[in-house]
């Protein structure tokens, strides 16, 4: 079985939360986040075309990323994956999470595949 890392896109906001990336098949993700100066919160879908994210726990707690960090979720059972801003209320505006350090992140993949 060999396995690849591809990028599954970038997150951006139009809201307090980002857009959904979708994650079918995926082995692992790893979110990289290079440049934010807020606090995102995690969220996941379990199907594809689902609207109803919930926060993703750990222990407990919720799974949580600043700058500069790479939070790897593995496995990965989820089939969509946004992050919610701390900032502001469900009506912040893109440019205000932008400016609040909403930018510079990353998500990437690992497949498995067998052969």
């Amino acid at each position: 079985m060999a396995s690849y890392e591809t990028d599954l896109g970038a997150f951006t906001f139009a809201t307090s939360n980002s857009n959904a990336l979708a994650v079918s098949n995926v082995a692992a993700l790893a979110i990289f986040c290079s440049s934010s100066s807020g606090v995102f919160t995690v969220q996941v879908e379990q199907s594809s075309t689902g609207t109803v994210f919930l926060d993703l726990q750990s222990a407990g707690s919720d799974v949580t990323i600043t700058a500069p960090n790479v939070l790897v979720i593995n496995p990965s059972p989820f089939r969509q994956v946004r992050l919610a801003s701390t900032y502001g209320s469900t009506g912040s505006t893109s440019g205000a999470i932008a400016a609040a350090g909403g930018t510079g992140f990353l998500l990437l993949g690992t497949f498995s595949v067998r052969g």
